[in-house]
């Protein structure tokens, strides 16, 4: 059991939380972050002595040790105008918590469906700006045909489409479930989806595609993808994102 904290004389527009060992003391004082170490038995006033004090026991000091106070920063905003929501994001087995904001939202997975095939792919962190162009372009509804120049790979033309990425986490060499896309001048605008051994080529010579995201489940379907490509012709594929 953790002893509850003493509120001695809390003013009505005072909000005290009690979680996990760590009190967050609502009512921001001009908009500011204040991080105060409290040790157990000792008296807390704001600076502006009209507050009442506020007193961590003896009884839960013993068990928790120090309490640390914050309280929320005005600025951080999500996209839809509110305040950003703070989080826990670990316990430790001490019984400490830390606490961080939501912010910036966290992306989903790509959904790909190539016929009755399905893949979910996760995004590459080190390509962060090839990612947000790939995210403008969702949810793409194309052909996926079969590739004459890079070996067992398939591929989504896009023809002059120009996303405003230069070479970013790029390879000629991709492994099976490894999504390019290729940004440059030599060739038109692709995604690359391999399924196999693939060297990414043009018949102008060898090209280098951005690595944006990989296959996480499916992966055994890959084979399949590539042999009805191969052999029944271009196949319809649907990529979103799933949050």
């Amino acid at each position: 059991m953790v002893a509850p904290i003493g509120v001695i004389h809390a003013h009505a527009d005072r909000h005290v939380l009690e979680e996990v060992g760590v009190a967050i003391l609502a009512g921001c004082i001009r908009g500011q972050v204040e991080d105060e170490l409290i040790l157990p038995g000792r008296q807390v006033t704001t600076e502006q002595g009209g507050d009442a004090p506020i007193v961590i026991g003896l009884h839960l000091g013993e068990q928790l040790g120090p309490a640390v106070f914050l309280e929320a920063k005005e600025g951080h905003r999500h996209a839809r105008g509110g305040n950003a929501k703070l989080e826990v994001e670990h316990v430790r087995r001490d019984g400490g918590t830390r606490l961080g904001h939501c912010y910036p939202p966290r992306m989903g997975d790509l959904l790909i469906s190539v016929g009755d095939l399905h893949f979910t792919a996760r995004w590459e962190a080190d390509a962060p700006q090839t990612v947000a162009a790939v995210r403008r372009l969702l949810p793409i509804s194309s052909r996926l045909i079969h590739c004459r120049w890079s070996g067992e790979g398939t591929w989504i033309p896009f023809g002059d489409l120009d996303v405003g990425v230069g070479y970013e986490h790029h390879t000629s060499h991709p492994a099976p479930g490894q999504l390019l896309i290729y940004t440059g001048s030599l060739s038109e605008c692709e995604i690359l989806f391999p399924y196999g051994a693939c060297m990414f080529s043009s018949k102008l010579g060898q090209l280098a595609g951005n690595h944006f995201g990989s296959v996480i489940e499916g992966a055994e379907q890959l084979a399949e993808m590539g042999r009805r490509c191969l052999w029944q012709g271009a196949q319809q594929i649907e990529i979103s994102e799933v949050t």
